[in-house]
């Protein structure tokens, strides 16, 4: 059951990835000189914003929730992270999936937990999107929400990927995206 659990978390997350990528691209395709004038334009900055804010809001919701600390009925990363951790576990979702694609997983994760720029992520989200309260720090930069966002999606792929899953990459899943996301803002 244990094992399975890690599945079905794996699934779900390879779904965030998708989400994480195209959440991404919509932004990057609002932000283009084109779509601003189209914007301005039509005068429809104050709901140009407001998606705005959504898109950034859910962004760093998901990449945040992935690595939040696994309390009981918990099904993102980080728990089916932690109950890899267990020899047993592991060994039976790599009979079900790819064991080196599960060890790329597992040392991508630890890499990204590392990472010194989720630390400003997540404080951002508990102070200014979850809850409210003051900054001590400057909010983080794009680029680097972008860059763990990013790396994120790619090691829950390879997690979907090594538990057997998945055979698709997100790059499969997006064809297309970037100019629908453009349409839209047009």
């Amino acid at each position: 059951m244990t094992a399975q659990t890690v599945r079905d978390i794996a699934a779900e997350a390879f779904a965030d990835a998708i989400d994480i990528l195209s959440i991404i691209e919509t932004l990057e395709a609002g932000n283009t000189p084109a779509a601003v004038a189209v914007v301005n334009a039509a005068r429809t900055d104050a709901v140009a914003q407001c998606v705005y804010r959504a898109l950034w809001s859910r962004l760093v919701v998901i990449v945040t929730r992935a690595y939040a600390d696994a309390r009981p009925g918990d099904r993102h990363a980080q728990y089916a992270f932690d109950l890899l951790r267990d020899p047993a576990v592991r060994s039976e979702v790599e009979k079900m999936g790819n064991p080196a694609t599960l060890a790329e997983a597992i040392a991508l994760w630890a890499k990204c937990r590392g990472d010194h720029r989720r630390q400003s992520i997540d404080t951002f989200r508990h102070k200014q999107i979850a809850h409210w309260g003051s900054l001590k720090n400057p909010a983080p930069i794009i680029n680097d929400i972008f860059a763990v966002s990013r790396a994120t999606a790619a090691t829950l792929e390879r997690l979907a990927q090594g538990t057997g899953v998945v055979t698709l990459s997100l790059d499969s899943q997006l064809m297309g995206y970037r100019d629908k996301a453009d349409r839209f803002w047009k």
